[in-house]
């Protein structure tokens, strides 16, 4: 049996969607304080990481039902892969910061948890919804977001004046899952050049 016969099986992948949402939830938690002090009309833009999951369990479930929505799979792939690999560039390039105290714990599991969160996003492409055109609406959203978050502050709380890494981190991310969409869009026609070579 292949691993996708198991990866995409039902149970499987409601399993998936079962674990995006209690992501969803702590993450929301884990945001409050944030929220309470930010702009009501910023909301949107705080809590990137469980909105990227909550996005990524809508996607899955519908995809499931065969009831697929290209711009959700969309901002759900940009999203997770983004989101995910820049937390674990900031947990690791700010790691005097994080990783003190009693916070390791917490830390160490959202390194895992995030890192996984770009693993998962290139599931989505299993179901072939994704075209260029809501891809790249998906990216100047996330490109938008990212000049919000650091020109109102609304980026993940870093405990630092020094966020320079974490903004060329998460604008060269927006970019690299714009790159990747478009790679994998394409990758069968890719395949197809060089087994001509």
């Amino acid at each position: 049996m292949k691993y996708d016969d198991i990866l995409f099986r039902r149970k499987t992948l409601f399993l998936i969607v079962l674990t995006n949402l209690l992501g969803t939830l702590f993450g929301f938690y884990y945001y409050s304080d944030q929220l309470l002090t930010t702009d009501p009309l910023l909301w949107i833009f705080v809590p990137a990481s469980p909105i990227a999951t909550l996005l990524f369990a809508a996607s899955i479930y519908l995809n499931v039902k065969d009831r697929g929505l290209p711009l959700l799979d969309s901002l759900a792939f940009i999203s997770n892969f983004k989101y995910g690999l820049w937390t674990v560039f900031c947990l690791s390039y700010y790691s005097e910061i994080f990783f003190t105290g009693n916070s390791v714990g917490l830390y160490s599991f959202m390194l895992v948890s995030h890192f996984a969160m770009a693993i998962q996003a290139f599931l989505l492409f299993k179901w072939e919804n994704i075209g260029w055109r809501v891809l790249f609406v998906a990216f100047l959203w996330y490109l938008f977001n990212d000049f919000i978050d650091y020109t109102f502050g609304t980026h993940t709380e870093l405990y630092t004046e020094y966020t320079l890494p974490a903004e060329l981190a998460a604008y060269s991310l927006t970019f690299s899952g714009l790159f990747l969409g478009l790679l994998l869009i394409q990758k069968d026609e890719i395949l197809n050049k060089f087994h001509e070579i």
